[in-house]
């Protein structure tokens, strides 16, 4: 882990991620062969195997994902899986998933081989091998929760860390992290031709009223960035953050039970980005 330059919170950046796409389109009653890595759905094959994925940041996602193969091959892949001929499978089809953020992946052409004994056949032929992917624009279209943090994509051009461990959930009017002892709610609003001093007094409308010490303002350059904490009479811990620009807006409210979790409020607030 490295730490942030801005509060010291810690950063998880590289290791490997498995996830699991789930049972393709028309195998939820399919006969299992193969100890389920076979599946058999009238003349219909999927074989299980595995597609490693490299991400910026030194960072792989491995999708446990299905091929369909003919009815033949699903036949004589089961007869070899976990025996001695298991080493030498190779199987060809075509891929059984659609993989957001990418386009046009269900039904492409690949193959797959045994690279260990042991661990399913690794795909060695896809349209997603050979490049290094942005990790946070692949990362993001995944609503799940993550072991890692990522600069979570926003509507428009804005963009924020979704912390390791926060499941995402989508909102009317943004999105929602939520983990234990913490949550972040985004939102982005926008007023065309609303210049930012006055987007952010329109925001701060009717805010509670804080002491000096527990609030700021920067400018920088276009944008302006503000925040206002407080500790209500249950002992919850609230920041409250805006990042303005002209005619645009990001309001960031970050919950926490842990008093030193203000400097990972903190933190997420700093972590907003406008990308030009």
């Amino acid at each position: 882990m490295t730490a942030c330059q801005c509060c010291g919170a810690e950063i998880d950046e590289s290791g490997a991620l498995d996830l699991n796409l789930g049972l393709p389109s028309g195998a939820d009653d399919a006969e299992q062969l193969a100890g389920g890595k076979i599946l058999l759905a009238g003349d219909t094959a999927f074989a299980r195997c595995v597609l490693p994925v490299e991400l910026t940041g030194d960072l792989e996602l491995w999708f446990g994902a299905w091929m369909r193969i003919s009815v033949a091959d699903a036949h004589r892949a089961a007869a070899v899986w976990g025996g001695p001929g298991y080493a030498s499978l190779r199987l060809t089809g075509t891929f059984a998933h659609d993989i957001k953020p990418w386009d046009d992946l269900h039904g492409v052409e690949v193959t797959a081989e045994v690279r260990e004994p042991g661990y399913l056949p690794e795909y060695v032929q896809h349209p997603l091998l050979g490049t290094t992917w942005d990790r946070d624009e692949v990362l993001s279209a995944f609503l799940v929760q993550l072991p890692v943090s990522i600069q979570q994509k926003l509507l428009g051009r804005w963009s924020i860390e979704r912390t390791a461990g926060l499941t995402p959930h989508l909102l009317d009017d943004g999105l929602r992290f939520a983990g234990p002892g913490r949550t972040v709610f985004v939102d982005v609003r926008r007023a065309q031709g609303t210049p930012a001093d006055r987007f952010l007094e329109m925001a701060l409308d009717g805010a509670p009223a804080v002491p000096p010490d527990q609030q700021f303002l920067m400018r920088d350059g276009v944008e302006l960035r503000h925040g206002l904490w407080l500790t209500t009479e249950a002992g919850r811990h609230e920041f409250y953050g805006h990042v303005v620009r002209f005619g645009e807006l990001l309001i960031v409210t970050c919950i926490h039970d842990d008093p030193a979790d203000h400097a990972w409020a903190r933190h997420v607030l700093n972590s907003v980005r406008y990308r030009r």
